[in-house]
Parts: structure tokens; sequence; C-alpha cells
């Protein structure tokens, strides 16, 4: 019988990926972007907060518009943008010089205005499989593999993917322990990419307020 893993809230830490180069919008950070007068990353900073967990996030370029943010930042260890794993990677490595008791890191994108502490605490309160190293979202039969756990232990393994030319997320996970978590909130899941996006977050954020 297999042993069951519980992940220990105290030794997560929090990665907001926001080292892209967000094309499709226009470029720029749409992190950054106001949707009813907050930004993208302030509503996804103050849905975490209850958390009461340490949070950095990951950037690449124009590091003074997120300094006043008081975050740490982690820049990619990998040049010219190689996309979410470069980040995580990047994060792993980072937790493991600067945060000697992180274990896991949890990955949020800097673009799902409406992903929050409940979330995150299914993942914390879900018991799993012992050898599970990676556990990802799932919502209306999609992965969403940006928003999971990563088990720090595999840096190396990580680094030499990082090495092939094939860089999609999925085929690395696929190498690996993972199992999936299924969520019945699609509004978590929505990302903007283009301003058309963003003109649809807003009316939903107006659809939750009238509920």
């Amino acid at each position: 019988m297999k042993k069951e893993l519980i992940v220990n809230k105290s030794k997560v830490l929090i990665v907001i990926l926001a080292g892209g180069q967000s094309r499709r919008f226009g470029g720029g950070y749409k992190t950054l972007y106001k949707l009813n007068n907050i930004s993208i990353l302030d509503r996804i900073l103050q849905n975490f907060k209850k958390l009461k967990m340490e949070i950095v996030l990951n950037v690449n370029s124009n590091k003074d518009q997120f300094s006043k943010i008081g975050l740490y930042l982690i820049k990619d260890e990998l040049k010219n943008f190689q996309g979410p794993l470069a980040g995580i990677y990047s994060s792993m490595k980072w937790a493991l010089k600067n945060r000697k008791n992180i274990e896991w890191i949890f990955t949020s994108p800097s673009d799902t205005p409406f992903i929050d502490s409940s979330l995150v605490n299914k993942f914390l309160k879900t018991k799993y499989f012992d050898e599970t190293k990676i556990i990802l979202a799932k919502s209306s039969n999609k992965i969403h593999p940006v928003i999971g756990l990563w088990h720090i232990s595999l840096l190396k393994n990580l680094e030499n993917f990082l090495t092939k030319e094939n860089r999609k997320i999925m085929n690395w996970v696929d190498e690996q322990n993972y199992e999936i978590l299924s969520f019945e909130n699609k509004n978590y899941f929505f990302n903007i990419n283009t301003q058309t996006d963003l003109a649809e977050a807003i009316k939903i954020e107006k659809s939750l307020k009238t509920l």
C-alpha cells in the first residue's frame, strides 16, 4: 500500500510567474495593467494575502517597475525568455540557496486575476501519493500546467530537460511522478492574454459582484 503525502505549508514558497513578454497583449507587463483601478498583480497578491505565506516574483526585465511591491524578484537563469519552465527552474534554484526550509514551490500565473487562496488551500490540504513530485490544477478537462506544486528535488532533472529544444511543460511533467487536482470554479483559471480578455475580465468581476 502506498504511503500518503501531505504537503507542509511551512515548506512551500509561492512564486508568481511574470517572466514573459506579453506579446499578445501588445508588449510590456500585462500584470501591471489595471482591472477596475487595481492592477492584475495587486489583485493576485490581495487574493493570496490570507495564506500568510511568502510570495516571490519571477520577472526578467524592467525590474524597477516591480521593486516597489516589496517582493523578492527572481530573474531567469536562462536568457531570451525561455518560458514558464525557466521561471520554475530559476525559482527552485533561488529557494535552494536562500530558503533552506523550502521543499516545494507553488506557481501561479501573473495574469489570472480571479485565482485566490482557496485554490492554494485545496492544494495544501489534499492527500497525495508519497512519491508524487508535481501536482497540477485541472478544470473542465483542461490541465493548467502553470498552476501547481513542484518539489525542488526535481531541480537537476529540470536542468537537464532545459538543455533540449522542446521546452513544453507537459513534455517534462509526463516524465515525472505527478498528480492532477480538479477544480469546478472556472474563474480561477481565466487568464488575460489580450485587451479583449481584459474587457471580458471586467464583465466577469461585475457578474461576481451581483451574485
